[in-house]
């Protein structure tokens, strides 16, 4: 019994010591936990995760300041856009109010210089002072009074042109001189603007043989007393129509509504264009170099949308006088269209569209070809003058207060007084 007990207690004593040696080389080791100088020194080994997380605090402060400058730039170079758009950089309208301001004529008063003469047009009590730019006589180099068109590239348009008498014997390319043809009065001209930046591409302005202005007081007054419908356009060409010969401020008021109106106005523009009596033509000048092929893609699309409404539009003759329309733009001998060089659309008494081409004022134009189907030509001019979209709303606008000051006076009569 005692040698059973006395054989496993060395073992168990020495048990006992190896562990207080361990307890107590434990309590030497110095707590990373306490304030001990073991943390405290510069030669222990950083943390990584709190490193890592430094950096990353880093990173998204860089990205921040990145947005938002990123952010600043985007916004500076939005109103810089703006204000090269929308306002006057170059203080254009500052140098065309001064010319205004110099040139500007009392209202209802007219004045040329021919002979050292000069000659006034009385115009009835309550002339409007402000009736388009039709009404701004500008003196010009020549002698003739020149309409300011708000470009700097092409500054004027003539309020007068005289423009050759077109036959149908004539071949593409023939010179025909303007010495005996007739006289063409403007009615209002506007700019033809792209893009929402308007990058402005051409001037047009809108004239009427003087022969015939009398003809178009007498439709512009019928239409007003008899607005023409969408199924019935005839009101403007006699049906209807009473001893009227001018039109008072309410009914000129009424009358310029329909015209400008989105929908209306293209049965009242129709009434106007489509029966024949009238010679209008179209004057076309680039403000920046284009061609042929580009003036004449953008009247084939408005062409087009406008004949696929209506079925009037849907037979061969019609497609046939596209093709020639296409035609007499082509080419490579008259492919590019400088600015400054001018393009006139004339529209003849049967409602033929001739097109002439003059690439120097001092030279005579040139024939380009002739569209005979009076569909072609009173879509071109509908493109310009009716509708929710237009080529130039400008021009539009010009052209209709021309018109109402066509209507101010009776039918036929013009007062001259020369002094």
């Amino acid at each position: 019994m005692a040698t059973s007990i006395r054989g496993p207690v060395p073992w168990r004593i020495c048990q006992c010591l190896v562990r207080q040696h361990l307890r107590s080389s434990r309590l030497a080791k110095p707590r990373h936990l306490s304030t001990s100088s073991y943390l405290n020194n510069h030669a222990s080994p950083s943390n990584p995760l709190r490193s890592q997380a430094r950096h990353t605090a880093e990173n998204q402060s860089k990205h921040r300041r990145s947005i938002i400058l990123s952010t600043a730039g985007i916004v500076a170079c939005a109103a810089a856009m703006y204000g090269v758009i929308k306002l006057d950089v170059f203080g254009l309208d500052a140098i065309e109010a001064e010319k205004k301001g110099e040139t500007q004529l009392n209202p209802g008063e007219a004045v040329t210089s021919k002979n050292n003469k000069a000659m006034k047009m009385d115009g009835p009590s309550g002339f409007p002072e402000s009736a388009g730019p039709s009404v701004i006589p500008i003196q010009g180099k020549d002698g003739l009074e020149q309409v300011a068109t708000g470009n700097s590239t092409v500054p004027y348009f003539p309020s007068t042109i005289r423009l050759p008498a077109v036959s149908s014997g004539h071949q593409a390319g023939d010179e025909l001189s303007s010495a005996g043809g007739d006289e063409y009065q403007l009615l209002g001209l506007g700019i033809r603007t792209v893009s929402f930046l308007s990058i402005q591409v051409y001037v047009v302005g809108l004239y009427v043989a003087k022969s015939d202005i009398t003809e178009l007081q007498q439709r512009l007054v019928r239409t007003a007393m008899h607005p023409p419908s969408a199924s019935d356009v005839s009101a403007a060409s006699g049906v209807g129509a009473d001893s009227a010969t001018s039109l008072v401020p309410p009914e000129r008021q009424q009358l310029k509504e329909l015209l400008l109106d989105a929908e209306r106005g293209d049965a009242a523009w129709t009434a106007l264009l489509q029966d024949p009596g009238i010679r209008t033509a179209f004057r076309i000048v680039p403000t920046r170099n284009t061609d042929f092929m580009h003036l004449r893609d953008g009247w084939v699309r408005g062409i087009t949308g406008r004949a696929q409404k209506k079925p009037e539009f849907s037979d061969e003759e019609f497609g046939s006088a596209m093709n020639d329309f296409k035609a007499m733009f082509g080419g490579s001998q008259r492919k590019n269209v400088p600015k400054n060089q001018t393009l006139v659309l004339l529209r003849g008494t049967n409602g033929a569209l001739d097109a002439l081409f003059q690439p120097d004022p001092a030279q005579p134009a040139r024939w380009l070809g002739r569209v005979a189907d009076e569909r072609i030509s009173r879509l071109v001019w509908l493109n310009y003058l009716s509708g929710k979209t237009v080529s130039s709303d400008g021009a539009r606008k010009s052209i209709v207060d021309g018109l109402m000051t066509v209507v101010e006076r009776p039918v036929g009569t013009v007062v001259q007084r020369v002094v």
